[in-house]
C-alpha cells in the first residue's frame, strides 16, 4: 500500500499483511517472567479470605501478590484524580466487577493463568450500585467506605474554566440543549510481562 491517511504515510501495512508484525506477546527476553491478574466476579463484595497456598505451590509460580501483602509494604493504594485514591489490589472489599484481587508472577503466561484457578477467594456479596444515575439516591449502598467519614457516593467535585462567564454565555444563547451521556467502563485490563535481572533483582516492564 503506497497511499496514506492525511499527510502521514503508512509504513507498517506490508509487514502486518505478511504476518511479520511484532507485538508485546512476541517479546522474549532473558529471565523474563509473566503476570496474570485475578479479578472479582462481583460488583461489590467484602473479601473474607484469600487462600493462595495452592497457587504458590505451582512449580512455575515465582510469586503470588495480594492486597494484604501490598498493605504490609504500604503499597496497597495509589493516588488518582482530584486527590482521590484507588486500590492497586483489593484489600477489604471489591468495589467494581473485574477489580484486581491478586497478581501471579510465573515463568510463562500459561502457568500464570493456570495459577489463577488455584487461588480461592471467599466473598460476602454486598448490595451494588448498578446505575450511576442512582448512586446518590437516599439509601444507595456506599461503595467508598474506605474514605474516612464518607456516608455517600459523592467523592469529589471537579470544575474547570470561568463559571460566571460560562453561565452568561448560556443565558444569552438563543437555544440551549441538555443531554445525558453515559460513559462506558474504561478500567484497564492489561497483560503484563516483565524481566527480572539477576544482578539487580528489580523488575522492568
Amino acid at each position: 500500500m503506497t497511499g496514506g491517511f492525511g499527510r502521514m504515510l503508512r509504513k507498517e501495512d506490508q509487514r502486518f499483511v505478511r504476518g511479520q508484525g511484532y507485538y508485546v506477546d512476541d517479546v522474549r527476553l532473558p529471565g523474563m517472567l509473566y503476570g496474570a491478574v485475578l479479578r472479582s466476579p462481583h460488583p461489590h463484595a467484602r473479601i473474607l479470605a484469600i487462600d493462595t497456598l495452592a497457587a504458590e505451590a505451582h512449580p512455575k509460580v515465582r510469586a503470588v501478590i495480594t492486597g494484604e501483602s501490598l498493605a504490609a509494604r504500604n503499597l496497597a493504594w495509589m493516588p488518582t484524580l482530584s486527590g482521590d485514591r484507588q486500590a492497586v489490589l483489593a484489600t477489604d472489599k471489591v468495589r467494581f466487577q473485574g477489580q484486581e484481587v491478586a497478581f501471579v508472577v510465573a515463568d510463562d503466561s500459561y502457568s500464570a493463568r493456570d495459577a489463577l484457578e488455584l487461588i480461592d477467594v471467599e466473598y460476602e456479596p454486598l448490595p451494588a450500585v448498578i446505575d450511576a444515575r442512582h448512586a446518590l439516591d437516599p439509601g444507595a449502598p456506599v461503595i467508598r467506605d474506605d474514605l474516612p467519614g464518607c456516608t455517600s457516593n459523592h467523592i469529589f467535585d471537579w470544575e474547570s474554566g470561568d463559571a460566571a462567564r460560562t453561565e452568561a454565555v448560556f443565558a444569552d444563547a438563543e437555544v440551549t440543549i441538555t443531554q445525558d451521556m453515559l460513559y462506558p467502563r474504561v478500567h484497564p485490563r492489561w497483560r503484563p510481562a516483565a524481566r527480572w535481572p539477576s544482578t539487580t533483582g528489580s523488575a522492568a516492564s
